[in-house]
């Protein structure tokens, strides 16, 4: 799992020696095999080699450098992927020693960037697209936290909860103790909760989670939502029945479900949002043309595709912008060459306008909008025709 920590160690990561090497493949099995995957790698290997003898850099460098692609390669072509992940992401430098693999669950465009920087624009879109689960199980004694993340999950052991220590009285009746007894257990039980309630405060904070999952039986996990600060408690989205003790796979399983009916519900107000704008002619718009003219006009706040949608088009042989037609771009002039499916370049785009990208899993809705619509920032002539009242009342 990638954490939050290892990604802003790719965010602040600056080569002092050496190039830093960004390989992305999409290795989706659906529409591909190792076959291509193999075919893919060696192409672009054989195109960083081809930049390699045109950089003017230390030839050292440049001998770490074509270690580091072997290694890649290599990787490539003797490993068997699991089929729940769809794109690899490793990030090199053989000079530092610095080489992690991340494997996603949502296919993005093949490319390998050299640089003194990781080139991070596709994760950064995927990650953002992907909330942390917080997942906490609790009993009246014992509270157990779960982060899951795009697909895996991991306890964070150092989860810890205060406890407290009682005083045994020297001489009471039976029936002192029986109800010291029960109103102790009471406010143990309310103190365990409170303290968990702030632990979970802690690790929301760090960003160990962006979302929070309660296990636990009823009522236990109705009094510690309510214990929860507003931050925290605005960000749960599921209380379900859980064991305290229940295996890692199990819990993934739960918080995988209460995941994907959030994430349902969003898509839904999301859709429902894009067509009641479209209706009223306001700020969306569908169909890949539409959306690929916001993209131009860089225009894109939010943009939805369909999971699986493909369409072939043309994209900016230096920029990457993305089209549907035409021979050269309009934004740097240089010609556009074919590819088989334009919609990663597309979301490589909108993530590079800084906007919102949610790849939405079915459902009639998207199917209706054309499989790809987006939120748009400003409609066609408003800006002029703001400018022109602001002369007038002048």
């Amino acid at each position: 799992m990638i954490t939050h920590h290892e990604v802003n160690i790719l965010v602040n990561y600056t080569a002092r020696e050496g190039i830093a090497l960004s390989f992305y493949l999409n290795t989706d099995g659906t529409e591909r095999n190792k076959g291509v995957w193999n075919i893919e790698t060696k192409d672009l290997i054989k195109n960083a080699h081809k930049e390699l003898e045109r950089l003017t850099i230390n030839r050292r460098y440049t001998e770490i450098a074509d270690t580091s692609l072997r290694r890649i390669q290599n990787f490539i072509s003797t490993e068997n992927f699991a089929p729940k992940y769809k794109s690899i992401a490793i990030f090199s430098n053989a000079a530092e020693n610095f080489y992690q693999i991340y494997y996603l669950p949502v296919p993005v465009k093949s490319n390998l960037v050299m640089d003194t920087n990781f080139y991070l624009r596709p994760l950064l879109a995927l990650l953002e697209e992907h909330c942390r689960i917080g997942l906490v199980l609790v009993d009246s004694r014992h509270a157990r936290l779960f982060e899951m993340y795009m697909g895996e999950i991991m306890e964070h052991h150092d989860f810890a909860t205060k406890t407290r220590t009682h005083k045994k009285p020297l001489l009471e009746t039976f029936m002192k103790r029986e109800k010291r007894l029960m109103q102790r257990k009471e406010e143990d039980t309310r103190f365990h909760l409170s303290s968990t309630a702030e632990a979970l405060g802690i690790h929301f904070n760090l960003r160990h989670f962006d979302k929070l999952v309660i296990g636990a039986h009823k009522p236990l996990g109705d009094h510690l939502a309510r214990l929860l600060n507003r931050r925290l408690h605005d960000n749960l989205i599921g209380i379900v029945e859980a064991e305290i003790h229940q295996k890692e796979n199990d819990v993934l399983a739960r918080a995988i479900r209460v995941e994907r009916e959030y994430e349902l519900d969003e898509e839904r107000k999301l859709l429902r949002r894009i067509a009641g704008e479209i209706e009223k002619d306001g700020y969306a718009v569908k169909g890949i043309r539409s959306v690929l003219e916001a993209a131009h006009d860089y225009n894109l706040q939010t943009l939805a595709v369909a999971q699986d949608f493909a369409e072939p088009g043309l994209v900016c042989s230096q920029c990457g912008m993305p089209y549907s037609e035409g021979n050269t771009c309009e934004g740097c002039g240089e010609p556009l060459v074919e590819v088989s499916d334009m919609i990663y370049d597309l979301v490589e785009e909108a993530a590079r306008q800084g906007a919102a990208v949610r790849h939405i899993q079915g459902g009639s809705l998207i199917a209706s909008l054309g499989n790809v619509a987006a939120i748009i920032k400003f409609k066609k002539g408003e800006l002029v025709r703001i400018e022109e009242a602001a002369e007038t009342e002048a």
